[in-house]
């Protein structure tokens, strides 16, 4: 008799458990209206209007930084971007007859179309370059593009 009663018991929790889950769950009600003491957002600079621009997450391009890491450069320039997402970059003065070095780490940009040197020294600018191509980098300052070494560009 015992056991009967258990069972019924669970029985008749777990159909009060199921109901419960299935009843719709009311919406919450807005925090706070929208009063003419209260501007709305402009264009573009509301958080969930520019994420809702954002492309989806399953249309981003996968980058391979394996196969991007190598050395580019340029008439007094060079750049050896590692896959580790570390880069170092050798540039040449004129003016003062020295090779000036930097290292620090890079990213590729949301837009899959940039790559960006972010420097261990903080004196130092962060520096954006344009994927070209496999082969190549344009510098967002407009100064010479860099071709990766080896490369018939």
């Amino acid at each position: 008799m015992k056991q009967y009663l258990l069972a019924v018991a669970i029985a008749t929790l777990t159909l009060a458990a199921c109901k419960r889950e299935s009843e719709p769950v009311p919406s919450p009600e807005p925090a706070v209206a929208a009063t003419a003491e209260t501007p709305e957002p402009a264009a573009g600079t509301d958080a969930t209007e520019v994420v809702d621009q954002q492309p989806p997450a399953g249309d981003a391009v996968a980058f391979d930084t394996k196969a991007f890491a190598g050395t580019f450069s340029a008439t007094g320039v060079r750049l050896e971007i590692a896959a580790d997402g570390t880069y170092r970059l050798n540039v040449h003065a004129e003016s003062a007859n020295a090779d000036l070095t930097t290292d620090g780490t890079w990213t590729v940009e949301a837009d899959g179309k940039h790559i960006l040197l972010d420097p261990n020294s903080k004196a130092e600018a962060d520096r954006r370059y344009e994927i070209v191509s496999q082969d190549e980098l344009r510098p967002m300052d407009g100064s010479e593009s860099l071709g990766r070494e080896g490369s018939s560009r």
